[in-house]
């Protein structure tokens, strides 16, 4: 066995280009969150195909799960809650003790949209309320994900930390040296 190998751990894929893929037609706003509660069992069937290839890490299907894009999407906070829990459920339920759950927190707008940033006090109160749902529901790691600003993170970060979780953050980049904020 090869020791530089032995560290290496994977990660699954994506959830909302896989419901796509087959045939699920995902809402603006909340996306792949509506198959949460439309379709549980591809949701897991997904997650479990992650698992045999190897995923040693499995996110949750929370990337839209937030009261913010559920209004939008003209539906309730509780429906968001609701969604988010589904979405843990199914994720431990196929992990089963075997793989790592992250638990998804993506930028509040579109993470391609970094201008529509809410601000810190507004994003730290809703990021707070999302951090202690997936605390409260069981998650092992926290995956700050497709983060486009440094302003934005920081506020994720500030909500969340006191949740006493691992926190991983990835970014969406703009080119070799920004975000997609420019910073």
């Amino acid at each position: 066995v090869d020791p530089i190998n032995t560290n290496i751990k994977l990660l699954d894929g994506a959830m909302g280009s896989e419901l796509i893929k087959r045939g699920e037609i995902l809402p603006d706003y909340i996306w792949s969150a509506d198959s949460n509660i439309k379709n549980p069992e591809l949701v897991y069937q997904i997650h479990k195909e992650y698992i045999k290839a190897g995923s040693n890490y499995i996110t949750t299907n929370t990337f839209r799960t937030t009261p913010r894009a559920y209004r939008k999407a003209g539906l309730s906070e509780d429906i968001a809650y609701k969604s988010l829990k589904i979405a843990v459920k199914i994720a431990k339920k196929a992990a089963n003790d075997t793989v790592q759950v992250l638990g998804a927190i993506a930028p509040l707008e579109d993470c391609y949209k970094p201008e529509l940033f809410p601000g810190k006090n507004i994003a730290k109160q809703e990021f707070k309320q999302l951090g202690k749902w997936l605390k409260d529901e069981g998650v092992d790691i926290f995956l700050v994900e497709t983060m486009n600003s440094i302003s934005e993170t920081e506020a994720c970060l500030d909500a969340i930390l006191e949740f006493n979780l691992p926190v991983w953050v990835s970014f969406v980049l703009k080119d070799s040296t920004h975000l997609l904020s420019g910073e």
